[in-house]
């Protein structure tokens, strides 16, 4: 379930992080503040973000790779967090067990990619748009392009979109035992109960 958290968490940060720096750095405050992530700081998360976001302006239709340099931007920027994210890690593999957090990825992120898709659509053609029409160059054109995206993400993901995503997820994909190992474990990352999915109980 971490693990699976993680890769959301890096579609949240691409998608949202687009900006210029008061707004990147607003944005953050509010990932940690409204959304409740606790793993991270603003500032930490600002720093991640600005690592993942040449990688989307460059293939944002390309989640393998996004996902790619998102991770090693979350390792390479995570000092001694990353000690902790790797004690999580093996924590929730063994409760888990016999599953594995990559059986968790591989069966999730595909159900939530169908479910968030009309956003990060939109998100995209908004990105494919501005590259069309913008005739600025290099960093300023990217620039001005994400901050429209950042627009286009920041007024979608709230609170209730992250929720609400979150119980069709829980609903409809994840089992009893990978929600007892979640209930346990994701609270390390994000303030759960700010997250009425954290109610539901698998039978």
């Amino acid at each position: 379930m971490c693990r699976s958290f993680v890769s959301l968490f890096i579609f949240v940060l691409v998608g949202l992080s687009h900006a210029t720096t008061t707004n990147r750095d607003a944005t953050m405050v509010m990932i940690c503040d409204k959304l409740g992530l606790t793993f991270y700081t603003a500032a930490e998360l600002t720093t991640i973000a600005k690592c993942i976001e040449p990688q989307f302006y460059k293939t944002p239709n390309n989640n393998t790779a996004i996902l790619s340099v998102g991770k090693n931007c979350i390792l390479s920027n995570s000092g001694n967090k990353a000690l902790q994210a790797m004690s999580l890690y093996s924590n929730a593999n063994n409760c888990l067990s016999p599953d594995s957090l990559d059986t968790v990825v591989t069966k999730l992120v595909p159900p939530i990619q169908t479910m968030t898709s009309t956003l990060v659509n939109k998100v995209k053609t908004t990105l494919s748009d501005c590259k069309k029409t913008n005739t600025q160059t290099a960093d300023a054109k990217q620039e001005t392009c994400l901050q429209k995206t950042y627009g286009v993400a920041k007024a979608a993901i709230t609170l209730t979109y992250v929720d609400n995503t979150c119980k069709k997820v829980v609903n409809q994909h994840v089992s009893s035992a990978w929600w007892t190992c979640g209930k346990k474990y994701i609270p390390s990352v994000i303030k759960m109960d700010k997250y009425n999915c954290s109610k539901i109980v698998k039978a």
